[in-house]
């Protein structure tokens, strides 16, 4: 159960000082959240990582995160480990909110670690992010089927990640993964739709990696070039059979209506899809 008896929170404020490098100008954490020192990267940006004494999410967990990025700065906030979303009671749920502002010229990465739903597992999370005009963002999202080792493969009871992301206060991007588990086994027609063909199909890890405001730099024939795709993919059932093997990753690339990229993936490993997105990130930087 949640020990906390007030919302979690984690916020930071990163901006870009003279002589060009980003620094921290704000920060504000509670219980059970922590933040490194930050790393100094070559391009004048930071990295920082998001500490946890937490085991994972617990019952009750309420987390808040606000991250404001000034003019100029590049901020990257990482992970320290896998999250765990741990075992509810029926009525029993945890929620994440998440609230980005970025600034013109402004850069942030996103890239936390995968996450995995244990069984009877019931977790929801919001992302709203604001991008001023030449704001850049590059978001990375993993989930995992949840302790596959254990069997316990869409065995939790709902994971909701809600993404909206607004450029110049318009709504560009909207994503509304909402997967219903087995509950522990208590469902199994729910398990059996998530592994339908029109779902995972016999993937058990999916990713998405969302690149915005880098058109100057990129474009999806780029991205589509670095991952060796084709210019156009039928995806058969002899194509996905091909990809369906220990080390394999089912990726595509596409473009948003407002020239923005979104990368998804399917795959049997949280550490394959990483060293896809980490091939496409280096495409952009």
């Amino acid at each position: 159960m949640n020990q906390f008896s007030a919302p979690s929170r984690f916020e930071i404020t990163a901006a870009r000082s003279k002589s060009g490098k980003t620094f921290i100008e704000d920060s504000f954490f509670t219980s059970p959240f922590k933040i490194m020192k930050p790393f100094e990267k070559a391009d004048g940006g930071i990295s920082v990582f998001l500490q946890s004494a937490s085991p994972g999410i617990l019952a009750g967990d309420i987390q808040e995160h606000k991250i404001n990025v000034k003019k100029g700065a590049k901020l990257e906030i990482r992970g320290q480990s896998f999250e765990k979303i741990f075992k509810m009671e029926e009525v029993q749920k945890a929620e994440r909110k998440i609230f980005g502002e970025i600034a013109d010229e402004a850069t942030l990465i996103y890239s936390p670690l995968p996450c995995i739903p244990f069984s009877q597992s019931n977790f929801s999370s919001t992302t709203e992010i604001h991008l001023a005009k030449n704001a850049r963002l590059i978001y990375e999202d993993c989930i995992c089927a949840g302790r596959c080792a254990h069997g316990e493969v869409f065995d939790f009871t709902l994971y909701k990640n809600l993404i909206k992301i607004y450029r110049e206060e318009k709504l560009i991007f909207r994503d509304n993964a909402f997967f219903e588990g087995s509950c522990g086994g208590k469902n199994p027609a729910k398990k059996e739709m998530l592994m339908g063909k029109t779902m995972f199909g016999n993937f058990t890890h999916c990713g998405s990696l969302l690149i915005f405001g880098f058109s100057e730099k990129t474009d999806v024939k780029k991205i589509r070039k670095a991952l060796s795709l084709e210019e156009k993919l039928l995806y058969t059932e002899d194509l996905i059979s091909r990809f369906n093997k220990p080390g394999q990753v089912l990726v595509e690339a596409s473009e948003t209506d407002f020239g923005d990229i979104v990368v998804r993936a399917l795959g049997n490993s949280a550490e394959n899809i990483q060293k896809i997105f980490e091939m496409v990130k280096a495409e952009v930087k």
